[in-house]
């Protein structure tokens, strides 16, 4: 599979200037000089006031002149690592709610790729970086790169990514999913190991186990399909690298994709998302934050892609935004 499969040419990364954003705009800024892709860096300005008791209602004004020169000021001193690289970023500022605007932004740049962090700053932390990025893991028509803890490791060139770990459970997202992993294992040469896990099934040890006589030979036949279906996803031309191995896992979809990484140790996990199975009811119900929280890698999530919003023409220089105040430029 050519990496021509995984086109990367424009990453946007929202941030709240909090470690999580920071740990996520390295991944992106790693990815950018990777993939030879432009890199927008994208702040939302919240009409929010503090209601007490951590809750926030949306303030009816707009924020001032000097709010949004702070803004820029922090700015410029989030995107060090960039500057210190010679990188160019691009940046926009914009205020209003902030899944609704990244959204608008992905689709209007438009974004082959967001990454974004999982938690967010202090008390807005469930307001930002929380519940929008599980929003726009399944509202973005672009896969979204969730960033968490890192435990120490680093996306650096020339080799970002050595191992992963693809889950999936034979849908078309995650069919999609696959094609991506193989595509980005290519990339790095990196090895892949394509999981699929058996939900709804007695588990040796559980008093249904027992009480169900047909449990065995039903898990062993679900396990052979599995294994026949894992080799299938994967193309013989791929398969004969040597890269890939296949894994079939029991029990609750999140939990084993974790244990399994736990194990393996990835660099990067891949799942589908906009399904009707398991992983798909974990990725879109209140199951999702599981995965994307708990991972110690970041997680990719992709999704089947929409007709893309055309590019608009780049003419340079300050920009105004055409549906909120806000403001684009370049950063070298």
């Amino acid at each position: 599979m050519a990496p021509d499969s995984l086109p990367i040419e424009r990453i946007l990364c929202p941030t709240d200037f909090s470690v999580f954003s920071a740990r996520a705009f390295r991944h992106a800024l790693a990815l950018s000089r990777r993939f030879g892709a432009r890199l927008k860096v994208i702040h939302v300005i919240p009409h929010l006031l503090p209601a007490g008791g951590g809750d926030y209602v949306a303030a009816p004004w707009l924020l001032t002149p000097e709010q949004r020169k702070h803004a820029e000021e922090v700015m410029q001193l989030f995107l060090a690592p960039a500057l210190e690289a010679r990188a160019e970023v691009e940046v926009e500022i914009c205020e209003g709610e902030a899944w609704r605007e990244i959204e608008a932004a992905a689709e209007r740049w438009p974004a082959d790729l967001v990454v974004m962090g999982t938690h967010g700053r202090g008390g807005l932390e469930h307001l930002f970086l929380g519940s929008v990025t599980e929003k726009l893991m399944h509202r973005l028509p672009c896969p979204v790169l969730t960033v968490c803890h890192e435990e120490g490791r680093t996306w650096e060139s020339p080799g970002l990514v050595g191992r992963i770990l693809c889950a999936t459970d034979f849908s078309e997202a995650s069919a999609l999913a696959v094609e991506r992993a193989l595509a980005l294992a290519e990339k790095d040469q990196a090895e892949v190991t394509v999981l699929h896990v058996i939900e709804s099934v007695p588990l040796p040890g559980e008093p249904l186990y027992r009480a169900v006589p047909e449990g065995e030979p039903l898990r062993l036949e679900l396990e052979k399909m599995a294994r026949e279906r894992l080799r299938e996803a994967v193309p013989a031309s791929v398969r004969a690298l040597g890269r890939t191995r296949d894994r079939v896992a029991l029990g609750r979809a999140y939990e084993e994709i974790l244990r399994v990484a736990a194990d393996e140790r990835p660099d990067l996990i891949v799942i589908g998302t906009g399904t009707h199975g398991p992983l798909g009811r974990m990725l879109f119900g209140s199951n999702a934050h599981h995965v994307v929280r708990q991972a110690t890698c970041p997680v990719l999530a992709v999704r089947p892609v929409r007709n893309p919003v055309p590019a608009p023409e780049v003419t340079g220089g300050l920009a105004t935004t055409a549906r909120r105040p806000g403001r684009q430029q370049s950063v070298h």
